[in-house]
């Protein structure tokens, strides 16, 4: 068994059978970490244009929403603003209400508005859904303050961390969506197997098809590195990585003397 470094297989798996004889003959497992660190490289440029266009929303929008809101101070679980009551934060189009800020007693439910949110003089309501509305008692909070400056700091922070904070779901969504790609390319590998007179096992046929989506994933991630469109990405890289996965069935088919191969 040859020994590889995470960097051998990423480039190696572009051209070399050896590779493809080594992970199927000599490889252990489903190749699961390989898996794992393989999306995680092509997850890294996907979070920087995400982070990007998130953050160029938020720098257009954020503004729109934040200008609007008042000085809310909480003293002793009780809440007060520096204007008028009720106070009404509009999302950015300015016609639909977002936050409603009421200590007056006027306004105490959500029921029949769009607003996601309700601040009272005691409560905070969130709603959920239309029919869930969730209510969180202020009686413990004491001496918060928070004003126009200190929400720009947080929605900082917020832009700053969410790149961090949705990587381990987008992830697990990877694995998930790759993953059934990934069994579809193992069964047309028994058909490819067989037409090369091959008895392959499961578990060669899962590795052999995690690493034939290689190639696949470097050039989609090729694409997002250079912002360049990728239209029908997903079908054509499926197709790529299946016929990367015909060349490694067929490399295993080859002795390991045979044909002349850089990486032998």
């Amino acid at each position: 068994m040859k020994q590889y470094s995470l960097w051998h297989p990423l480039y190696l798996s572009l051209f070399s059978r050896a590779l493809y004889r080594d992970v199927c003959r000599n490889w252990k497992g489903y190749c699961i970490v390989y898996l794992l660190l393989l999306l995680s490289l092509y997850g890294i440029p996907e979070m920087v244009r995400f982070h990007d266009r998130t953050s160029a929303l938020i720098i257009t929008e954020a503004p729109k929403i934040v200008s609007q809101l008042p000085v809310i101070t909480v003293t002793r679980g009780t809440v007060a603003i520096d204007t008028p009551s009720p106070h009404f934060i509009y999302y950015p189009d300015k016609s639909t209400p977002l936050l409603v800020i009421d200590t007056s007693g006027t306004i105490t439910s959500l029921d029949n508005s769009p607003a996601i949110a309700l601040l009272t003089g005691t409560k905070l309501l969130l709603k959920r859904s239309p029919q869930d509305t969730r209510r969180f008692d202020l009686s413990g909070f004491d001496g918060i303050v928070i004003d126009k400056k200190k929400v720009y700091q947080w929605t900082e922070t917020f832009k700053n961390m969410l790149p961090f904070l949705l990587f381990p779901f987008a992830l697990f969504s990877s694995v998930l969506y790759y993953g059934m790609q990934i069994l579809l390319c193992a069964a047309a590998g028994t058909l490819f197997a067989r037409q090369f007179g091959l008895s392959l096992g499961y578990q060669a046929l899962i590795r052999l098809s995690v690493v034939s989506f290689t190639p696949s994933l470097i050039l989609q991630a090729v694409h997002t590195l250079l912002n360049i469109e990728f239209p029908f990405g997903g079908p054509i890289s499926f197709l790529i990585s299946l016929g990367y996965l015909y060349y490694g069935i067929g490399a295993n088919s080859e002795r390991e003397d045979e044909g002349v191969d850089i990486a032998a």
